[in-house]
C-alpha cells in the first residue's frame, strides 16, 4: 500500500503523526495549565466567601465574650454588645452576598441560612437575658463551630487544601485552618475569663477548663506560626506578612501570660473584666487582621499565579506555535528539497525513456537524490555518443545493405544471362558431340574400306590378268573413297567451325572457360589435321584415278603400279587409322567438354540460386537496418551530438566500396 502513495502523501502522513505525537503532550500540558489556572481562579473566587465567614466567626466570638460578660453582670461590657450584634448582623449579610458572588454550592448556602437563623434566635435569647453565661457560651461556641464547619467545607470545595504551591498551601493552612481555631480558643479564653473576672471568682472546674484552653492555645499557636514561617519563605509573602505575624505572635504570647497572671496563677481575682476583655480582644483583632491580610495576600498570590500561569501558557503556546510553524516550514522545505529533485530525476528519466537526450545538465546537490540525478545525467551523457554511433552505424548498415542488395540484383541478372549462354553452349556441345560421333563412325568405315583396298591390292599382284577388272574395281573404290574423303573433309570443316565457335564461347566465358578454350583449340587442331589428311587422301585418290585410267595403257607396268598402289593403300590405311584414333580422341574431348559445360551450367544455376538467397538476405538486412535506423531515430540528440560530416563521409566511402 505504501508504494502507491506519493512522497507528498507520505510526508503529510508523517507530519500528521508528528503533529499527533506533539499534540498529545501539548494537550496534556495545556489542559494541566488550564486546570491550574482554573483552580487558582476558583480559589480566588472562593477567597471572599472564606474571608466573610472568618469575619463572621470573629464578630461572633466578640459577641460571645460580651454576652458572657453581660450575663455575668458586667454592665460596662454589656453596653458594647449592641454594636457587636449589629456588626455580626452585617457580617452575616455580607457573607450571604459573598456566597452569591462566589457561587457557593446550595448546601453551604442553606447551612449559612440556618446558621443565620440560629444566630438570630441566640441573639434574642441573650438580649432577653434568658440564658445563663455557660449556656450562652455553649450556644455561641456551637454556632462558631457551625460557621467554621461551613468555612472548612468552602475550603475543601474551592480546592484550598489541594493547592499545588507549597508557600500558598502553608499560608492557607495557617490563615484559614490554624488561625481561626487559634482565634476560637483565644475567644473562649476571653469569654470564660471575662465571666470569671466579672464574678471575681474562679471555681476549680473553671480553672481546669481555662488550663485546658491555655494548653490548646499553646499547641495551636505553635502550629499556626510554624505554618506562617513556612509561608514566609516566599519573598512576596514575607514582605507583606512578616511584621503582622511577628506582632500577632507577641500579642498571643502576652495574652497567654495575662491569662496566667489574672486567673490561673492569681491568688485573688482582682483584674477588671474590661481590661482583660480589651487586651484579648486586641489580640483577637490583630489575629483577625492578620488573617484578613493573609487572605488578601493569598488572593493576590492566586491572581499572580493565574497571571504567571497565563503568561507561561501563552509563552508555551507561542513557543509551540512557533515550533509548529518552524516544523511545518522545515517540513515543507525538506519535502520540497526531496520532492523537487525527485521530480527532476523523474523528468530526466522520462525524457531518456522517451528518447530525448538533448537536455542540458542542471545543478544538483550532494545528497542521495543529487547523486541519483548526477548518475542519470552521466547515463544520458554516455548514451549520447552511443546513440550517435548506433544511429550512424545503422545508417551506414542501411546504405551498405542497399548497395549489397543492388549488387546482388545485378549479379543475379548477369548470372541468369550466363546461365542462359551456358545452356546454349551445352546444346551446341551436344550437337558437336553427335557430329563428332558420326565422324568417328565414318572414319571407322573408311578405315575398314582402306583395309579392304589393301587386301584387294595384295590380290591384284597375284591376279595380274585381272588387272583391268581390278583397276575397274579400284576405279569404283577410288570413287567411293573420294566421296568418303569429301565427307571427311566436310566433317573436318564443320569440326573446325564448331571448334572455332567453342573457342569464341570460351573466350566469352572468361576465366571459367579457359579450360574449355584449350580443349576447343585441341579439337580445332585435330580438325585441321583431319582436313589436311583428307586433302592428301583426296589428292592420292585423284592420282589413283588417273593411274587407273592409264592402267590400260600401262598394263605392262601393272606389277610396279600395283606395288605402288599397295604402298599407297597402306599409307591410306595408316592415315585412316590415325583419322579413326583422332576421331575417338575428338569424341572423348567433346564429351569431356560437354560434361564441363554441364557442370558449369549446374554451378551457374547454383550460383544463381545463391545470388537469389544473398539478394533475399540483403533485402532482409536492409529491412532490419531500416528498423534499426527508425529505432535509433527515437532518441533525440542535440545538434552538436548528431552524426556529423565525418560519419557521412565514412558512409559515402562504404557506399563507394
Amino acid at each position: 500500500m505504501l508504494h502507491r502513495l506519493s512522497l507528498l502523501h507520505k510526508f503529510l502522513i508523517l507530519g500528521v503523526i508528528a503533529l499527533l505525537m506533539g499534540a498529545l503532550p501539548t494537550v496534556l500540558y495545556v489542559r494541566g495549565a488550564l486546570q491550574q489556572i482554573g483552580a487558582a481562579r476558583y480559589e480566588s473566587q472562593g477567597a471572599p466567601a472564606l474571608i466573610a465567614v472568618n469575619q463572621a466567626v470573629q464578630r461572633l466570638q466578640v459577641h460571645r465574650g460580651l454576652s458572657a460578660a453581660m450575663l455575668g453582670g458586667d454592665e460596662v461590657l454589656a453596653a458594647r454588645r449592641p454594636a457587636a450584634r449589629d456588626a455580626l448582623n452585617q457580617a452575616f449579610a455580607e457573607a450571604g452576598k459573598a456566597f452569591a458572588q462566589a457561587g457557593v454550592p446550595q448546601a453551604q448556602v442553606q447551612a449559612w441560612s440556618a446558621a443565620t437563623q440560629t444566630w438570630q434566635s441566640l441573639e434574642q435569647a441573650v438580649a432577653a437575658r434568658s440564658l445563663q453565661p455557660p449556656q450562652s457560651l455553649a450556644q455561641h461556641t456551637q454556632l462558631v463551630g457551625t460557621l467554621m464547619q461551613i468555612g472548612e467545607e468552602l475550603l475543601h470545595h474551592y480546592g484550598f487544601q489541594t493547592d499545588p504551591d507549597m508557600a500558598t498551601q502553608d499560608l492557607i493552612q495557617a490563615a484559614v485552618v490554624n488561625s481561626p481555631m487559634l482565634g476560637e480558643k483565644l475567644g473562649l479564653l476571653r469569654g470564660q475569663g471575662s465571666g470569671y473576672l466579672a464574678r471575681q471568682a474562679l471555681p476549680p472546674e473553671g480553672k481546669g477548663a481555662l488550663q485546658a484552653l491555655q494548653q490548646r492555645v499553646g499547641e495551636l499557636e505553635a502550629d499556626t506560626f510554624r505554618n506562617f514561617e513556612r509561608a514566609l519563605a516566599d519573598e512576596d509573602l514575607r514582605k507583606a506578612l512578616a511584621g503582622p505575624v511577628q506582632d500577632v505572635r507577641q500579642r498571643v504570647a502576652a495574652s497567654r501570660q495575662l491569662v496566667d497572671r489574672s486567673l490561673l496563677s492569681a491568688s485573688e481575682i482582682t483584674m477588671p473584666a474590661k481590661d482583660y476583655f480589651d487586651q484579648l480582644t486586641g489580640t483577637l483583632e490583630a489575629l483577625n487582621q492578620l488573617n484578613t491580610t493573609a487572605m488578601a495576600s493569598l488572593d493576590a498570590a492566586l491572581l499572580e499565579r493565574v497571571s504567571a500561569d497565563q503568561r507561561k501558557l501563552g509563552a508555551a503556546s507561542a513557543a509551540l506555535l512557533l515550533a509548529l510553524a518552524l516544523g511545518l516550514g522545515l517540513g515543507v522545505v525538506f519535502m520540497r528539497s526531496i520532492t523537487q529533485p525527485l521530480a527532476q530525476a523523474v523528468r530526466l528519466a522520462s525524457a531518456v525513456a522517451d528518447g530525448d537526450l538533448s537536455g542540458d545538465d542542471v545543478p544538483h546537490g550532494t545528497n542521495e537524490v543529487g547523486r541519483l540525478i548526477a548518475a542519470q545525467q552521466q547515463m544520458r551523457a554516455r548514451l549520447k555518443p552511443m546513440v550517435a554511433q548506433v544511429r550512424g552505424g545503422a545508417e551506414g548498415v542501411a546504405t551498405a545493405s542497399a548497395e549489397i542488395a543492388q549488387g546482388n540484383m545485378d549479379l543475379s541478372a548477369r548470372t541468369e544471362s550466363q546461365a542462359s549462354a551456358l545452356e546454349e553452349t551445352a546444346a551446341s556441345m551436344e550437337q558437336m558431340t553427335a557430329t563428332v560421333r558420326q565422324n568417328a563412325d565414318n572414319a571407322r568405315q573408311a578405315n575398314q574400306l582402306a583395309m579392304n583396298a589393301s587386301l584387294v591390292a595384295a590380290q591384284g599382284g597375284e591376279v595380274v590378268t585381272q588387272v583391268v577388272q581390278t583397276m575397274q574395281g579400284i576405279r569404283t573404290a577410288s570413287g567411293k573413297i573420294a566421296d568418303i574423303i569429301g565427307v571427311i573433309d566436310s566433317i573436318a570443316f564443320q569440326t573446325n567451325i564448331l571448334a572455332l565457335n567453342a573457342a569464341v564461347e570460351a573466350a566469352r566465358a572468361g576465366e571459367q572457360g579457359r579450360g574449355f578454350a584449350v580443349v576447343a583449340g585441341e579439337v580445332r587442331a585435330l580438325a585441321g589435321r583431319s582436313a589436311e589428311a583428307a586433302k592428301e587422301i583426296k589428292a592420292l585418290i585423284g592420282d589413283s584415278v588417273q593411274r587407273v585410267q592409264q592402267g590400260g595403257e600401262l598394263a605392262d607396268q601393272a606389277g610396279a603400279t600395283m606395288a605402288e598402289v599397295v604402298q599407297a593403300i597402306q599409307r591410306v590405311t595408316g592415315i585412316m587409322g590415325e583419322i579413326s584414333e583422332a576421331s575417338q580422341e575428338q569424341s572423348q574431348g567433346v564429351a569431356q567438354v560437354g560434361e564441363a559445360v554441364t557442370q558449369m551450367d549446374q554451378a551457374t544455376q547454383q550460383n544463381a540460386a545463391l545470388v537469389e538467397e544473398m539478394a533475399a538476405a540483403a533485402n532482409g538486412l536492409r529491412t532490419q537496418a531500416d528498423e534499426l535506423v527508425r529505432a535509433a531515430a527515437v532518441f533525440r540528440l542535440a545538434a552538436a551530438d548528431e552524426p556529423g560530416a565525418a560519419g557521412a563521409l565514412r558512409i559515402g566511402q562504404g557506399r563507394a566500396a
